[in-house]
């Protein structure tokens, strides 16, 4: 009997040992789908494993050790392959997967801030509202602290505004491009 615990778990560690270098295939281009299969099989058999009662302390830590294992690459693989399939991670020209680089452009033009900071301007003015040209560099820093806000909730998309006069009142919009 303990023989055969022994024999079954060395059998979950290698097979665990087999899945995870699917998987390092899969991630980087030389498998071209996911061993769903075979982590199926080790699911299965780690389940059946659980419902088994195992009495020495030893053989009950190991097998916990291993399902415990299990399920942080099983959480790994699954969150990779979902970032992979919602853009967070790319596959590049060798096929291996990299995360998408973190670092984002500029989140709207300066040129964009100041044509929209004096257009902005502008609409107060045909308003009957104050507007002085001092009051721009004000409006640029309002404008490009807006644009960082709205870039960031929106993924790092760029940022465009458009001014415009409704009811009597001056407008701005922000338009991800």
């Amino acid at each position: 009997m303990a023989d055969e615990l022994k024999e079954m778990l060395d059998r979950l560690e290698a097979d665990l040992v087999a899945l995870k270098h699917e998987y390092d295939l899969f991630f980087n281009g030389k498998r071209r789908a996911e061993p769903m299969k075979e982590r199926k099989e080790l699911e299965t058999k780690l389940l059946v494993g659980s419902r088994r009662t195992i009495v020495g302390n030893a053989d009950q830590l190991r097998f916990n050790n291993l399902s415990g294992r299990y399920w942080t690459y099983a959480n790994l693989w699954t969150r990779t392959v979902r970032d992979l399939e919602e853009g967070r991670m790319h596959r590049d020209s060798g096929g291996n997967v990299r995360r998408t680089s973190g670092e984002r452009g500029e989140p709207v033009d300066r040129e964009q801030i100041d044509r929209a900071a004096e257009a902005l301007l502008e609409a107060r003015r045909s308003c009957g509202l104050a507007g002085d040209p001092s009051d721009i560099p004000s409006l640029r820093e309002m404008l490009y602290a807006r644009a960082l806000e709205i870039s960031a909730s929106a993924g790092g998309k760029k940022v465009e505004f458009l001014v415009s006069v409704e009811g009597g009142k001056p407008k701005v919009k922000a338009v991800l491009r």
